[in-house]
């Protein structure tokens, strides 16, 4: 049978109608209590002094009679449920403690031992007894100023079709809450990746036309490196996102739910009101669907807290205390920490990018921030390259990345050569040009290197007096010209010829030699 608690309004009425002369049926019926309750406050009342035509009750005397009201046994007695648990202590705290069973389970051991005792009574005896841990206490926290703060959290909705594609999708939920307001955003999506979460807030940040000073985020891997109760460790791209829109990032911290309170609850509430038995064609459908949502419905219902309208609360107190948003989507960056190739590249996004070989040579960790524009790369913090983005597959190569000696090789350029051949001499020029002449000058371009690499070895004066030896004799052969150099005939001074025929005309005779009247004569005279 339930227990009735009387209200002390109700214990001064019975006190107060008996000391006026009425007898206990029609004090009970006056008082909303039985006739039997009313005579038992009554002989209470006598107990403790109090006296049918004597003085009202005080305070303390009804504090006393008030302790009637309490469910089970009067202070000081024992009740009989007591009385049959009463040597079971030691079971019950091997069963609760040591082998951690379930209450329910507790039960119905006792019941099979034939300790018949209802489930109520049961947990109500552990708890007097210290046998049960209490349920913990908590405190209501300072409510947030406006625009302070908005708490994010992630949440499975179900799955819907593509209707394009006929594949089944996974969709999670982006839910965003201002806690002092309780108005909220939804965005559907289908992975919780740092672009997408990005891109989320993106359009949370337009929904509400501002952005809050401090958002607090649970410990998901895109947004939180290393989760960490007192020094946790954002990503860099996230951090970098944060910087940007001029929030400070707060994570709660693992299976802490009560850090973000406000958004938890968000997550059933918009599965079962806004997901469950909708239709959506896609995926972007059920993004319209959603935003118009959290504005129409989410917004203007009765919120259970504080009994307001969100979206009303937001607009008339909230939406002007939060930082501007300027509207242009954050282009989200992607960082990746790379070492330099053999081939002075680093390879970044399924794509080669060239770094300067004085700088950088080949093995030197950097680190690359990639966005849709740009690609750049960073040594220790400091700026080392920077690229145009590259689809996959692409190149992007600067040839002054490369090594001087290896430039011209690397990107087959014959006037690279010349250049550089121009600064060992003029004669060196002049070789390397007529080296090059022809349809396929790039098929000489190892002979380019090793005429080069020639002035190196032997020093540019000895190359540039070979040079002009093997041009003397219209010699263009970096073979032979390196033959000269080894025989050192660059060093040699050649004999001056009269020459009666023009230069060019490798295999003329002169004219002399033609006359065979001549060469009688002389025979005839030796």
């Amino acid at each position: 049978m339930p227990f009735l608690e009387v209200a002390m309004v109700q214990v001064r009425e019975v006190i107060r109608r008996w000391q006026a002369g009425e007898n206990k049926t029609a004090i009970g019926r006056a008082s909303g209590i039985s006739r039997r309750t009313a005579g038992r406050y009554i002989e209470a009342a006598q107990s403790l002094g109090v006296a049918q035509d004597g003085e009202p009750p005080g305070e303390g005397v009804l504090a006393q009679l008030l302790q009637r009201n309490h469910a089970g046994p009067l202070p000081g007695r024992t009740g009989p449920v007591t009385v049959v648990l009463t040597g079971h202590e030691a079971r019950l705290a091997q069963w609760l403690n040591e082998e951690r069973l379930k209450l329910s389970r507790i039960h119905e051991l006792l019941a099979q031992d034939g300790v018949a005792v209802s489930y109520t009574t049961l947990r109500r005896y552990v708890r007097r007894a210290g046998l049960w841990k209490q349920p913990q206490t908590t405190v209501r926290m300072s409510d947030w100023a406006a625009g302070e703060v908005a708490e994010m959290d992630f949440g499975r909705l179900g799955s819907i079709v593509d209707a394009a594609t006929g594949k089944r999708q996974t969709i999670w939920a982006l839910v965003i809450v201002l806690p002092y307001s309780r108005h909220q955003f939804v965005w559907p999506l289908l992975q919780q990746t740092l672009e997408e979460s990005i891109g989320g807030l993106e359009r949370g940040w337009r929904f509400f036309g501002g952005v809050p000073r401090r958002l607090i985020l649970d410990n998901f891997a895109a947004a939180i490196a290393g989760p960490d109760a007192l020094q946790p460790r954002p990503t860099r791209g996230f951090l970098e996102y944060s910087q940007e829109r001029g929030f400070l990032i707060d994570a709660a911290r693992v299976r802490r739910p009560k850090d973000k309170p406000h958004v938890e609850r968000s997550i059933q509430y918009v599965r079962e009101r806004f997901f469950k038995g909708a239709s959506f064609r896609d995926l972007e459908d059920c993004r319209q669907q959603a935003e118009r949502w959290c504005s129409e419905v989410a917004g203007l219902r009765v919120h259970g807290t504080t009994r307001q309208l969100p979206r009303t609360v937001f607009e008339a107190e909230e939406r002007l205390t939060l930082q501007p948003y300027d509207g242009v989507i954050y282009d989200v960056p992607q960082w990746k920490e790379v070492a330099v190739h053999p081939d002075h590249h680093i390879s970044f996004g399924q794509a080669l990018y060239s770094v300067p070989s004085t700088t950088c040579p080949p093995g030197t960790k950097l680190e690359v921030r990639g966005d849709h524009g740009l690609v750049k790369l960073y040594k220790k913090g400091e700026l080392a390259k920077v690229h145009p983005r590259r689809p996959r597959g692409g190149r992007a190569t600067d040839p002054d990345d490369y090594p001087a000696e290896k430039t011209a090789y690397a990107l087959r350029a014959p006037d690279r050569i010349v250049h550089r051949a121009c600064e060992l001499g003029p004669n060196v020029e002049v070789f390397a040009t007529k080296l090059f002449e022809g349809p396929l000058p790039w098929a000489k371009m190892r002979q380019g290197q090793k005429l080069l690499s020639l002035g190196e070895k032997y020093s540019a004066a000895r190359l540039d007096a070979a040079c002009a030896r093997a041009l003397s004799f219209e010699l263009v052969d970096v073979r032979r010209l390196h033959n000269i150099l080894l025989r050192a005939l660059d060093t040699e001074e050649r004999p001056v010829e009269e020459a009666t025929v023009p230069l060019g005309s490798r295999f003329a005779r002169p004219p002399g030699a033609f006359d065979h009247r001549q060469q009688r004569l002389v025979e005839a005279t030796a």
